[in-house]
């Protein structure tokens, strides 16, 4: 929902309430908060509060100490006391371990997401609520804008977001986007409540703050929050379109197998707009190989044209391995020498592998790890025409040579390897393998 502009009232409850009304996901029973003790977190401490309690929603508070300033720790303590005031339960979450010496900010951001990400996972918490308001969406667009990007870079944050850790199936939830900074701090002016400034906000060595004090001093009429705010949000319906379009592309072009592979016609370059058509292959590529992000722009372009060339012989490219298969279709296949997770598993629950099948091994306690040839030779020692089978099951040996090295097999503590169902090896031993949505 967009509020009528005004820079000189506290935003109430009323509006709050109708800034909550208006996220499209179903309310659940409990919610956490991340809240730093600046003045926008703050605010949103309260008036998430009020509409706790008025809707029967319970509320916890996250603070995430990174640990970079003498002073985090001291701050943290203080969030907790406001937190008991506010009779909001309180975790903080330290960041422990070497801290980064350049990009701090986008590191400390990316740590931050883990650790909250990882707390509420553990709660069985699907929504995290920040703070994010109208001046941070005008800076992000501003950054973005002088680094470059296309429209999705562009494009305004989302009021409801998948959190950006690739193993983690929780939603972050930005309500306050249309409302600028200074309301929320008459907010807390208004109810008497402090809140702590970070000196880091102060410190032009990062560009978030030169960016800020540019949109804060420009002379330029135009160059403001409303108006950059009102851009970005702008950007983010053509990426909307780009999106359907890309969807419609995928539903008709791309086969994904539930071994992890996909499959697109070799012609689909001659079918697609330029830039539907890179998109669509970010998407491929992201999927198959269970990554956070897509590749580089320059990079993907690059493979875009050379996937264009009769000659094309094959390549890698994001944790893919791709190639044409005798029928001229692309193949997309996780890089099996990037695969790394070894998993231990003591009691019967489901888990995420290597970010791209969902894993049941039910009662079977042991390893889950990557296929690889060392365990197929120690199945066919007691099944010897199992290997038989499984191989029956590609068409193509070179697909085959690359697909069974990625998808896991259950190790039990004796040493006997358990196939995943989607082998479909009758007469074995088998546990629940799907592929991640």
């Amino acid at each position: 929902m967009q509020l009528k502009e005004d820079h000189t009232s506290p935003l109430s409850n009323q509006e709050f309430d109708k800034l909550m009304a208006g996220l499209s996901f179903d309310w659940p029973d409990k919610i956490a908060v991340a809240v730093s003790g600046g003045g926008d977190s703050m605010a949103l401490l309260l008036l998430l509060a009020t509409w706790c309690e008025r809707n029967d929603v319970a509320i916890y508070g996250l603070t995430v100490d990174h640990d970079l300033r003498a002073a985090s720790q001291d701050e943290a303590l203080q969030v907790r006391e406001w937190f008991l005031k506010a009779n909001v339960p309180h975790q903080i979450l330290k960041w422990r371990g070497n801290k980064p010496t350049s990009n701090i900010q986008s590191e400390a951001r990316k740590a931050r997401y883990q650790l909250m990400g990882d707390w509420c996972a553990e709660q069985g918490i699907k929504q995290l609520f920040l703070a994010h308001h109208m001046e941070d969406q005008a800076e992000t667009f501003l950054m973005r804008l002088l680094r470059g990007s296309g429209v999705d870079g562009l494009s305004a944050m989302e009021c409801v977001a998948d959190l950006p850790v690739s193993n983690l199936e929780i939603q972050i939830v930005r309500p306050l986007l249309t409302v600028n900074k200074e309301r929320l701090l008459l907010c807390l002016r208004d109810a008497g409540q402090e809140w702590i400034s970070d000196p880091s906000n102060k410190n032009e060595d990062f560009t978030r703050v030169k960016v800020r004090n540019l949109l804060e001093q420009s002379e330029i009429d135009s160059l403001n929050s409303v108006k950059l705010s009102k851009t970005a949000q702008k950007m983010g319906r053509v990426r909307s379109l780009l999106d359907d379009l890309t969807n419609q592309a995928e539903l008709d072009l791309v086969r994904f197998d539930v071994l992890g592979y996909a499959q697109i016609d070799g012609n689909f370059t001659e079918n697609l707009h330029e830039e539907i058509a890179l998109r669509l292959l970010a998407r491929i590529l992201k999927r198959v190989s269970g990554g956070a992000y897509v590749p580089r722009y320059e990079k993907l372009l690059s493979f875009y044209q050379d996937l264009k060339k009769d000659a094309f012989s094959g390549q890698t490219l994001s944790g893919c391995v791709i190639f044409k298969n005798k029928k001229s279709q692309i193949i997309f296949v996780r890089e099996a020498a990037t695969v790394k997770d070894d998993i231990k598993i003591t009691k019967p629950k489901q888990i995420l592998w290597d970010n791209r099948f969902i894993v049941n091994t039910n009662d079977q306690q042991g390893r889950v790890v990557a296929f690889a040839k060392i365990q197929l030779i120690e199945l066919i020692k007691d099944a010897p025409n199992l290997k038989e089978v499984i191989y029956s099951q590609f068409d193509d040996h070179i697909l085959r040579d690359f697909v069974l090295p990625t998808i896991p097999c259950l190790i039990l503590e004796d040493g006997k390897v358990i196939l995943p169902d989607l082998l479909n090896c009758e007469n074995q031993p088998s546990f629940s393998v799907v592929l991640k949505k």
